[in-house]
């Protein structure tokens, strides 16, 4: 079946309006509206995405994308959409405005990380993930820094990387074992 979501969006966009002429908007009414609105999207995608309709879901990501500009599995959807159509660009786009408009997320950078490393552009990771090192943050951004690093070799980097995650996480079995692999790289090096 297919739905068009522009009637939703319309009824939305009208029952916004009104509630913005009365005196004084009811903030609950507002969120009650796009709850009952995000909810609605969100069960049309879903069907959507089941029938393989990606591009239909693309542009509800997008209505909700810019409605939740820090949602990061919104956005994450999105360029995930788009990677599935080999819409490159647009998912590289949507990945950079994420980590630009949300610099209060640790993790903002991520998305556009995984999308670099996917790509084997290890050389981008560096400047983009050691700014979030030093927050808190997923460990997948000292993860993927780390191989990075490795990737290109600069193994005294990616050293210096899971030792400091490893100060944090000190139990993270996988992350003790990968850094006694890229030491034994190191040691050989020199």
């Amino acid at each position: 079946m297919r739905f068009n979501a522009r009637p939703l969006m319309l009824f939305a966009l009208a029952a916004l309006g009104a509630t913005a002429m009365a005196a004084d908007p009811d903030p609950a009414r507002i969120d009650a509206i796009w709850s009952a609105a995000r909810d609605r999207m969100l069960t049309q995608q879903d069907i959507w995405f089941d029938d393989g309709d990606f591009p239909a879901c693309i542009q509800i990501l997008k209505v909700e994308a810019e409605r939740y500009p820090s949602d990061y599995d919104m956005w994450t959807n999105l360029g995930w959409m788009q990677e599935n159509v080999e819409d490159w660009d647009s998912a590289l786009a949507t990945y950079i405005r994420y980590d630009r408009d949300n610099p209060q997320d640790p993790d903002a950078a991520l998305p556009l990380a995984y999308y670099y490393f996917e790509k084997k552009l290890y050389s981008k990771l560096p400047e983009l993930l050691e700014p979030s090192i030093k927050r808190k943050c997923h460990p997948n951004n000292f993860r993927l820094l780390a191989r990075a690093y490795e990737m290109q070799k600069m193994f005294s980097d990616s050293v210096r990387v899971w030792k400091v995650y490893l100060q944090r996480d000190p139990n993270d079995g996988a992350a003790k074992m990968n850094l006694a692999r890229v030491e034994k790289k190191l040691a050989a090096k020199t």
